[in-house]
């Protein structure tokens, strides 16, 4: 609401300096303020020092998003539908190009798994009528694991791949890159959710 933040100038001998309150904190301090053009300057060094200790680096487009929440004028062009925007990932977001957005859980890192693993995690549901995998990738030195069904497992890589019980290990990169192309992009966070609620778990 209008009136809830103040601009405060920190007016130092040879220098000033800017910072946004809450009014409500500036009443706390009890700040004796001169009001110019609605910036609350303040010029005796106590209250400077004590407010300078309250200063917290922030996002410059999340300040200007607050801004325009309050009805004050933004440091840069802000429409109020980025201001209330309250996705996890804002519309107007950028991010490398190795990330991805996912609507629940943000900025992500993707993983590949295989389209009906996919979509039990896009429905929100259990991973039916197919054996899942864990596949492991030999040709890292870490040797990451991964969750695909056998069916698009056999598909991709050949029927005569050898599954042991539900596991099965790629010790050819040229192997893995072709299954991981194959594969559908999720977020990782959304495929353990999904494993747990099949009974499974991307540990073991």
């Amino acid at each position: 609401m209008p009136g809830e933040l103040v601009k405060v100038s920190l007016d130092r001998p040879r220098y000033s300096r800017e910072m946004w309150m809450l009014r409500a904190e500036l009443d706390e301090h009890e700040v004796d303020a001169t009001f110019v053009d609605q910036v609350a300057h303040v010029k005796a060094f106590p209250k400077i020092a004590a407010l300078e200790r309250l200063r917290a680096y922030e996002c410059l487009a999340c300040l200007d998003e607050l801004l325009v929440r309050s009805g004050e004028t933004p440091y840069q062009p802000t429409t109020k539908e980025q201001a209330f925007d309250t996705s996890v990932v804002a519309a107007n977001a950028k991010w490398p190009r190795n990330h991805a957005r996912c609507e629940l859980h943000g900025l992500i890192w993707p993983t590949r798994t295989s389209p009906d693993i996919e979509a039990a995690i896009l429905t929100i549901d259990v991973i039916r009528d197919c054996h899942v995998v864990q596949v492991t990738d030999g040709t890292m030195k870490h040797e990451p694991k991964h969750w695909f069904d056998e069916a698009f497992l056999r598909k991709v890589l050949g029927p005569d791949i050898d599954i042991v019980e539900s596991a099965f290990r790629i010790d050819d990169r040229a192997t893995f890159v072709k299954l991981w192309d194959a594969g559908e992009y999720v977020c990782p966070v959304c495929l353990r959710e999904v494993l747990k609620r099949s009974g499974l778990s991307d540990d073991r």
